[in-house]
């Protein structure tokens, strides 16, 4: 008889289970109403393995170009683009003075820019001045060429800080005026300075030359480019070309503050023991100054208010001449002039601390550094 025929088991019982048959797998389980179903991880070869992004700054001003995209080749092509700038701003002075030598032809009175009688005339100041104005995109364009970033010769942050550059400005001139005139006073009343061109000490009445409103004017719209271009090519593209080869913080930002503060002076021609350390302590100084306010803004104030206010007292007494063409200065004299820059600077470096500006280039990131990569520079380091 067989199990379904025993009086004992209904029809619809379920027999039991075989213990030899396979097992069969579990049926899925049903989530409740609502609930949201766990999403499947893929498979572990599916899954790229990528390096954490890694920053490689944040950087200072002096390294500012040593960025990710920094390779050896990178500061030659800059230099190159630089070379090729200064080429083209001289072909412009070229054209320029064949103009004023074609308006000398034609009967048009603007001076022999061949004299030094036309150097400190209204058309040889402008000339002058704009021609050391094209060092602005001159260090723009090479650093764009370098890094694809043209900002970074301004300052960390790419661009032209107002507040520091006017709040410098307006706060240097208040300062170097009334020092440059006590300065002077000193000098004189003590018998230490050099023997003014007209003969006479007295400071009223004032004695300008015959085209002073012109000269003036030009002084007041082109002075600032004038210093500006200058900066932005020692402190500015100089500066951060040498820092851009430097690895060691430290060195980098010593070592191109040295360098350029010697250029600086040297590029004013034949000068005195005292005159030239005048210049090379102003080069140094305006390093600092850039270092610290992570941008050219700070540099280019001091910078313009000093040839503001030294331009200034030279038209005003007709001496503009001796202001531009100096060769030598007493030892009290370039002493005074000293004192001035450094008192100067402390104050613009009180001022610009309480302004707290950025002084680091924001850290880019890239996916291609080791994991284990440290940055150049820590914020910390370099914290006012």
């Amino acid at each position: 008889m067989t199990d379904a025929m025993r009086p004992d088991r209904r029809p619809d019982a379920v027999p039991p289970p075989d213990p030899a048959a396979p097992a069969l797998p579990a049926a899925p389980a049903v989530p409740a109403a609502g609930a949201v179903p766990p999403s499947t991880p893929a498979p572990v070869f599916q899954q790229p393995v990528l390096p954490p992004p890694v920053p490689a700054g944040p950087r200072e001003y002096p390294q500012a170009l040593r960025g990710p995209r920094h390779r050896w080749w990178r500061p030659v092509l800059g230099l190159a683009t630089l070379l090729a700038g200064v080429g083209a701003a001289a072909g412009l002075i070229l054209v320029a003075t064949l103009g004023l030598v074609v308006a000398q032809v034609v009967g048009l009175d603007l001076g022999d820019p061949a004299t030094d009688e036309f150097l400190v005339s209204p058309a040889g100041m402008l000339l002058t001045n704009l021609a050391l104005a094209l060092g602005i995109p001159a260090a723009i364009l090479a650093t764009l060429v370098q890094a694809g970033r043209p900002g970074l010769v301004t300052s960390v942050v790419g661009r032209v800080r107002r507040r520091l550059l006017f709040g410098g400005l307006g706060l240097s001139l208040v300062l170097l005026l009334p020092l440059t005139l006590a300065g002077s006073l000193l000098v004189s009343a003590l018998g230490l300075g050099s023997e003014p061109a007209g003969g006479d000490d007295a400071l009223w009445p004032l004695t300008p030359a015959a085209s002073w409103l012109a000269l003036a004017v030009v002084v007041l719209l082109t002075t600032p480019l004038q210093a500006a271009g200058e900066e932005y090519f020692f402190r500015g593209w100089a500066t951060q070309w040498l820092g851009s080869m430097l690895r060691w913080r430290w060195v980098a930002l010593v070592l191109p503050a040295v360098v350029t503060a010697v250029l600086f002076a040297m590029a004013h021609g034949s000068q005195s023991p005292w005159l030239f350390a005048d210049r090379l302590v102003f080069g140094l100084v305006a390093s600092l100054l850039v270092w610290r306010a992570g941008g050219l803004e700070l540099a280019v104030a001091m910078h313009a208010a000093n040839n503001l206010v030294a331009f200034g007292f030279a038209i005003a007494y007709d001496g503009l001449a001796d202001s531009l063409l100096v060769t030598e200065v007493t030892p009290a004299e370039g002493a005074v002039s000293i004192a001035g820059t450094v008192v100067t600077a402390a104050v613009l470096l009180w001022w610009a601390r309480r302004q707290r500006p950025a002084v680091l280039v924001p850290g880019d990131v890239r996916r291609d550094a080791r994991p284990d990569a440290r940055p150049d520079v820590r914020a910390e380091e370099v914290a006012a």
